[in-house]
């Protein structure tokens, strides 16, 4: 592809290594002819960087979380922006937003912003007033001032659209087709990747596991890991936070994927998970929450189970599926056709041609 000559500094508050969305992201706006930088921050436990066709640049911060946090990092964030100049800032949630718009209003670059959930919306500000308004505030102001708006689903899309009067172009955290990794699974086990953190259905998944004669594999890190390393007994294995391709490998060869959460926040409510579709490139079945756009996914695939958040109801599907070999074997069947069609690279057309309307918009 002919470089356009045109420069894309996405902005995130994660470690870069992880990010998958961000990584497929990044190398389809290289594909479609950007010069491409990513910012992340660069953690005590953050991996090596691999090799990318794209810049890679971390930030080390004082503080790791908090209002401190986030106040140093949009800061860092602005200085390095405006030291480099992009002619277009990536901003990625609510969280690198202030960065975003003050580099808008100082160089007039143009401004993207890609909400990966509700951030005013998440557990974490639930009874927090005063901290949620002024998140609220914050995603106000990047709704309104970016050229161009991106979010993982329809639900998330409508909500803001209604609600901000803005449109929202969706692009889904689907995965590259993976049908190259060969399972080969030595052992039958039950598989949750995320991160660990409360609303995840953690404590119900290992209250279940204590139950079932199945192994549980929480692959992920966070705030919650050593409470649920507490109620869990043998039966379940905490891998740690993994490199993509490792993950992969834990993921090709699990029996059933765990994709739970609880009804807790609107933007559990309206999300449409990266793991989703990490399931569904290994070709496995999964548990999946009773929400709009798991709903909608399998209505049209048929490749999981929609199951109540409570361990009874986790034991019992669990059960059944280990019981009812075809009913199991037809899920399967049916992750494995959903995996031909749902993947990145059939999505990223819809980023092609978002940024082909973005530069029609801006170059007039």
């Amino acid at each position: 592809m002919e470089r356009n000559g045109k420069k894309i500094t996405v902005t995130v508050s994660n470690d870069i290594v992880t990010d998958q969305r961000m990584e497929r992201i990044c190398s389809s706006m290289v594909a479609i002819g950007y010069e491409v930088e990513i910012v992340g921050r660069r953690l005590p436990n953050s991996f090596p960087l691999g090799i990318k066709e794209y810049k890679q640049s971390r930030l080390k911060l004082l503080f790791t979380k908090g209002p401190l946090f986030y106040a140093a990092l949009n800061f860092r964030l602005l200085f390095y922006l405006l030291a480099t100049k992009p002619d277009i800032v990536y901003t990625v949630d609510t969280d690198t937003a202030l960065a975003g718009i003050w580099t808008k209003k100082f160089l007039k670059s143009k401004l993207i912003y890609d909400a990966h959930e509700l951030f005013s919306e998440v557990p974490e500000l639930q009874n927090r007033g005063v901290i949620k308004r002024i998140w609220q505030w914050i995603e106000k102001k990047i709704i309104l001032k970016a050229d161009t708006r991106i979010t993982v689903s329809e639900s998330v899309a409508n909500h803001n659209s209604s609600k901000y009067k803005k449109t929202f172009e969706v692009i889904r955290n689907i995965s590259r087709s993976k049908i190259h990794l060969a399972a080969n699974p030595t052992e039958k086990y039950i598989l949750y990747q995320g991160a660990l953190n409360e609303g995840r259905g953690l404590e119900q998944l290992i209250e279940a596991g204590n139950k079932l004669d199945i192994k549980i594999k929480i692959a992920g890190d966070g705030d919650i890991v050593e409470t649920l390393k507490k109620h869990a007994n043998s039966n379940v294995e905490f891998l740690g936070k993994l490199v993509p391709e490792e993950l992969e490998k834990i993921t090709a060869n699990a029996w059933l994927g765990y994709n739970l959460l609880e009804k807790c926040s609107l933007s559990y409510y309206y999300s449409l998970s990266n793991k989703t579709f990490d399931y569904i490139q290994a070709g496995i079945p999964q548990l999946m929450p009773d929400f709009p756009e798991y709903q909608k996914l399998n209505q049209e695939w048929n490749f999981g189970m929609i199951v109540g958040l409570s361990s009874e109801e986790i034991v019992k599907t669990v059960s059944q599926l280990l019981e009812d070999q075809n009913l199991y074997n037809s899920l399967k069947e049916n992750a494995e056709k959903a995996g031909r069609v749902l993947t990145w690279e059939n999505e990223e057309g819809r980023l092609a041609k978002i940024f082909d309307n973005f530069s029609r918009v801006t170059n007039p």
